[in-house]
């Protein structure tokens, strides 16, 4: 593989790596293994749990966008440098 293929793969696939943020929020249970503060008479330890799946399921949101986002933006970049769009008979 060249460098300009494995640099276009990592460029690609970037985004994945803020996969790791809800790993992080999770990872460490003595963190977040406490009953104060309450919110609303609910524990830390459950709420805290709550928010990261809900942070987790917004940073699973943003990498989804930004790789399609990625996706789009070399399509266009590989029609721009075949010249013509589509099948010429």
């Amino acid at each position: 593989m060249t460098k300009k293929k494995a640099a276009q793969g990592l460029a690609r696939y970037w985004p994945r790596l803020l996969l790791v943020i809800p790993f992080l929020l999770v990872a460490y249970v003595p963190f977040y293994n406490r009953l104060e503060p309450a919110l609303g008479g609910i524990p830390f330890f459950y709420w805290y749990q709550l928010a990261a799946i809900i942070a987790g399921a917004i940073v699973v949101a943003i990498v989804y966008l930004l790789e399609r986002r990625i996706i789009r933006g070399r399509a266009a970049a590989e029609l721009d440098q075949s010249g013509t769009p589509g099948d010429i008979l």
